[in-house]
């Protein structure tokens, strides 16, 4: 079955090629001839924002994760991951797909980051065509990957400052797409978006690539322990229904980061009959928090000292759930309620910890999910409609009361950061 699909997919990505098909025998002898894998190299295969166009010295997000990763290794948080980086300015999937068999295998790593983007795709004035080659190739890429026995991971498209509305809202499409598909990805426009699909002001080199700072916020939206929950066999998460589970009046759960924070997106479903605090969030200075004020409004309260409030009354015994957005690079936060939008601030947080729980009356907790990047609209509504988007997910604990702890407290998504709970 799944050398018809893998053949299917050949033939639909547009290639114009045939594949020549191999006897029993000649596999037998490929498989042989295969160069042993490093099970602990990472591999990235893209264009030239991976290659680290526009930073310093080429030290882009690659660099700079695989310097993380490095860190961590040395403070015995994390395996002794090793990097390559065989990305080559303006590449796009045809080109890479061109190249594979070159240049991927004699790298002998585990681990590939298929690192590509629809603008060299060519979306700009592509438009459907160069959304749907994009899309096939990728499934292309991924299906060669295993079979040869790799575990591809893929950075989602991010912004460029030639796009206009129509080649923005290819991009959140396809970021949605990816958001689904059956493989770990990263949500890089989640880093840099000004919210028009272009580079947040002061984080890109020219038009088409970041800067430093532009490359430093790549860097954080991936989630630092990802290769160590892939190695560990942490599976690709899905959505569990959750019975939610109702903490003591003085119990929390705290998140700490594995890593500095910019830009994330804090989202939590609840239930409760009165006033109180649900989750508090430790800034580098001060602490922000989200709780139910006395007439039963949702309310934020930055730690920068801002406030935003719904108009709906919340403590109704119902289920709800917020979603807190920010977007480092560009200054700004935003609030959600129930998929709808209920304000945003100029602000720009180092967040230090989260902390789920609080006084709030009768509350009940469910699906508390960290990402380490912003999200957009488009991306809210799916989380609305109970849709498990995975990029850059650090956190997913869906907190079903029906199971027993420390089950309960797990964290499914591929990260190996967990919860601490406090009586």
């Amino acid at each position: 079955m799944f050398k018809k699909l893998f053949f299917f997919a050949l033939l639909g990505a547009g290639l114009g090629q045939r594949w020549p098909a191999r006897s029993a025998a000649e596999a037998a002898r490929h498989a042989l001839a295969r160069p042993a894998t490093d099970s602990l190299k990472i591999v990235f295969f893209g264009s030239s924002v991976p290659f680290g166009q526009g930073a310093t010295g080429k030290y882009g997000y690659a660099s700079r994760y695989a310097r993380l990763l490095s860190q961590r290794a040395t403070a015995g948080q994390g395996a002794p991951w090793t990097t390559a980086n065989i990305s080559i300015p303006g590449d796009n999937t045809l080109k890479v797909l061109a190249r594979w068999e070159r240049d991927l295998p004699p790298q002998q790593g585990r681990y590939v980051v298929y690192a590509l983007a629809l603008g060299n795709e060519g979306i700009h004035g592509g438009g459907q065509a160069k959304f749907e080659q994009f899309r096939d190739n990728m499934q292309v890429l991924m299906a060669k990957a295993r079979a040869a026995g790799l575990v591809p991971v893929v950075t989602n498209s991010y912004t460029r400052n030639d796009y206009n509305a129509e080649d923005y809202a290819y991009i959140r499409q396809m970021n949605l797409l990816l958001h689904a598909w059956a493989v770990p990805t990263v949500n890089l426009l989640g880093a840099v978006d000004d919210g028009q699909g272009h580079w947040a002001a002061g984080y890109f080199d020219d038009a088409l690539h970041p800067n430093d700072r532009g490359h430093a916020e790549l860097t954080h939206a991936w989630v630092p322990s990802l290769f160590d929950a892939l190695r560990a066999g942490k599976p690709l998460l899905h959505f569990r229904a959750s019975a939610g589970v109702r903490l003591a009046p003085k119990a929390t759960l705290r998140l700490v980061p594995e890593a500095l924070v910019h830009p994330f997106t804090q989202v939590f479903g609840f239930r409760a009959t009165g006033r109180g605090q649900l989750l508090s969030l430790q800034d580098s200075t001060a602490m922000g928090s989200l709780h139910i004020e006395k007439g039963g409004a949702l309310a934020y309260a930055s730690a920068g000292g801002g406030h935003l409030r719904s108009a709906a009354r919340v403590s109704d015994n119902h289920w709800h759930q917020v979603v807190l957005t920010h977007y480092f690079a560009r200054g700004e936060t935003l609030l959600y309620l129930d998929g709808k939008e209920i304000g945003r601030l100029p602000e720009r947080l180092h967040l230090r910890q989260l902390t789920l729980g609080g006084a709030a009356r009768g509350a009940r907790y469910r699906n508390w999910l960290f990402y380490r990047a912003g999200m957009n609209a488009a991306e809210v509504r799916a989380l609305a409609a109970d849709s498990l988007l995975k990029s850059s997910l650090e956190l997913y604990a869906p907190l079903d009361g029906r199971r027993t702890a420390p089950d309960s407290l797990s964290n499914l998504a591929q990260s190996m950061n967990r919860l601490v709970a406090k009586p």
